[in-house]
Order: C-alpha cells, then sequence, then structure tokens
C-alpha cells in the first residue's frame, strides 16, 4: 500500500507504519493528518519534524493563554525543538496523512560518532523545502512497505536529512558543513570495496560500511561520493546489476527469482525494474543475448 492508497482516521494517536532507529538510523513513523480531532497534553520529548503527504485544513494549538491558527496543505514542514508541548490540539478539513522522523540525541550522535551532539532544531511552521519534504517522503514510503530498496538507500536518506535540517534550521556553531569531505584512502578503498564485493546479497547498512572506513555515516557518505562520484546505494546497486548480468548469462537454466534473491534485491519484479532503468534491458533480454 503506497501513501496515496492510506485509508484516512481521526485518530490522531494512530500510525500506518513506524521503524525504529535500530533499522534506519532514526525513527520514522507514518501517521494519519485528522480530518476532524482533538488531542490533549501534546508533548514533543526529542526533536523532530512533521511533512504532510497529503490533506488540507485548519489546525488550533494551544499553550496556556495563548492558541496559534495554522493551515495544514501537501508538503507542508513543521519542524519541532526538543521538549515541545501543546495542551490542547485541533484539527478540521481534508484528512491527509504525514512522515515524522525523529532525532534523539543518542541517533544523532551515533550517525556522526559524536561530531555532532545534537540537532538543535529551531521551531518552525507552514514550511516548505523541497529538499526536506522529498527525502522524508522517501522516507515514508520505505516506513511503509518494510525497506523494500534495503536499509543502505534508508540510511543514506536519514543522513542527508540530518545534514540539510542542521545545515539551514540550526545555530549550532562548528555544525558538520564545515568539515571537507576529501576522499578515501587505498587501504580504506580496498576493504570497502571487499566488504562490498563479498556480501552484494547482504542486507548491507551505511553504518556497517562507514565502520568499515573508520568514519561516522555522515561523513562517510560525503566522502565516498567524493571518491566513487556517486552514493554508497548507487554504488552496491550498479555491483549487484553487473553480477545479476553475468549469472543470467553463465546460469541459463536457473530461476531469475533465484538470481535476484541471491543477489539483494526486493524480488524479481525489483531486479527487472532496476536492470531496465540503468541498462534498458530486462533480465530474460540479457539472458537471450547470452
Amino acid at each position: 500500500m503506497h501513501l496515496d492508497d492510506l485509508p484516512a482516521s481521526d485518530d490522531p494517536t494512530a500510525y500506518f507504519a513506524h521503524r525504529p532507529a535500530s533499522i534506519t538510523s532514526l525513527p520514522i513513523t507514518v501517521f494519519p493528518i485528522p480530518g476532524e480531532a482533538e488531542l490533549s497534553d501534546d508533548l514533543h520529548v526529542t526533536p523532530r519534524i512533521f511533512v504532510a503527504h497529503a490533506g488540507w485544513g485548519r489546525r488550533w494549538y494551544r499553550l496556556g493563554s495563548m492558541t496559534r491558527e495554522l493551515t495544514t496543505r501537501p508538503r507542508m514542514i513543521e519542524l519541532y525543538e526538543g521538549g515541545l508541548s501543546f495542551d490542547h490540539c485541533r484539527w478540521e478539513g481534508e484528512p491527509g496523512r504525514c512522515v515524522m522522523v525523529e532525532f534523539t540525541d543518542a541517533d544523532v550522535q551515533a550517525l556522526t560518532h559524536g561530531e555532532l551532539e545534537r540537532l538543535r532544531l529551531r521551531t518552525r511552521h507552514e514550511l516548505f523545502d523541497d529538499r526536506v519534504s522529498e527525502i522524508a517522503l522517501a522516507l515514508a514510503e520505505e516506513a511503509l512497505h518494510d525497506l523494500p530498496n534495503g536499509r543502505l538507500y534508508v540510511q543514506g536518506l536519514c543522513v542527508a536529512l540530518l545534514g540539510v535540517l542542521e545545515s539551514r534550521y540550526t545555530t549550532t556553531e562548528g555544525s558538520l558543513s564545515t568539515v571537507g569531505a576529501g576522499q578515501l584512502g587505498p587501504l580504506q578503498k580496498r576493504r570497502l570495496l571487499a566488504l562490498i564485493q563479498g556480501n552484494l546479497g547482504a542486507d548491507l547498512s551505511l553504518t556497517e560500511l562507514a565502520e568499515t572506513a573508520g568514519l561516522s555515516a555522515h561523513h562517510f557518505s560525503r566522502v565516498f561520493k567524493a571518491t566513487f562520484g556517486t552514493t554508497p546505494h548507487r554504488y552496491v546497486q550498479r555491483r549487484r546489476i553487473e553480477a545479476a548480468v553475468a549469472a543470467l548469462r553463465a546460469q541459463e537454466k536457473r530461476p531469475i527469482a533465484d538470481i535476484a534473491l541471491e543477489l539483494g534485491f526486493a524480488s524479481q519484479a525489483h531486479m527487472t525494474d532496476l536492470m531496465r532503468r540503468q541498462l534498458g534491458v530486462t533480465p530474460r533480454v540479457v539472458r537471450r543475448g547470452a
């Protein structure tokens, strides 16, 4: 079920999917946006963002004697600093759905190897930022479908989101964006390539690759791209496609689905889609051309 197909719900405490930081590096939750609902004592302990996928309407958030009226519309972003709370919330309009990504201090430190202690978000309402919404909604699709593109892809998205938010919406001194990318050294490259090539069928994670290079996940992503000209996920994807082509030609009678699963693709359809997009042919055409 895709984001567009999710049912409407007026329960502000319900959720469609949740993926913990142990899998994705940052907690990701897909929520309904109520058409009409109320909620009391709404506390947001950790810094977090909400990005709307669909839904139009108005919201009223009350804290003490002050009430703030806001709107809701697709791709609108809310940034919440840690500890933000509302005494009462009310929604009215067309129901929709949104994704929430949280940034606990421990998860931020793990992604950056302590280079960043915490994400000091400033609370912002009714914000639009195409890059932030694009990443967040891609994370929502991954969360809904149990990470079809693997941990490497979703963790890369989390690292990218952290970097964008930290550079645009915080006032942290000595920010991550000031650290030069550089390139991987010869030994780091050999270790990484050996790990990737020897584990094409495994669900490789960004943190695993970064640890092999002795870098934080955040710094590793930039250094890897500076070295190879592409992201870790796309690099691994390319190596899998190459291995699939070789297997299809060498093992003519083996089921295509078996080859796909052995090389880390979610399914035969997943491999077919990627091969068509990258090579312009399907696995069956590759096999016939052997």
